[in-house]
């Protein structure tokens, strides 16, 4: 594939939180991730619908770009659980038990 191709996407995209983001934050990053990948699928549609064909050269990168979206979010919504999963290991070593 070309250099803007899934194996450049996948190598040269990552998601870097803040290490002090809540998960709250990362759900929001993750939200906003698949908003984007959502509104790229509907202005291909609008493409689609409009021209009635979409660029067969252009289409790959455009899907791709969706994926990387959508992968994105995935990482950001990932990332919110650990987090939420680390903060209640935090509190739990952090009272005594009863």
């Amino acid at each position: 594939m070309d250099i803007y191709g899934e194996a450049w996407l996948t190598r040269h995209v990552e998601y870097f939180s803040d290490p002090e983001a809540g998960p709250d934050a990362l759900l929001n990053d993750a939200t906003e991730w698949l908003h984007f990948a959502h509104n790229a699928i509907r202005w291909l549609a609008e493409l689609a619908d409009e021209h009635g064909s979409v660029n067969a050269q252009r289409l790959p990168v455009m899907l791709e770009s969706i994926a990387t979206f959508i992968e994105m979010g995935t990482r950001c919504a990932t990332q919110a659980h650990l987090r939420m999963q680390w903060l209640q290991i935090k509190s739990e070593v952090a009272q005594p038990p009863a």
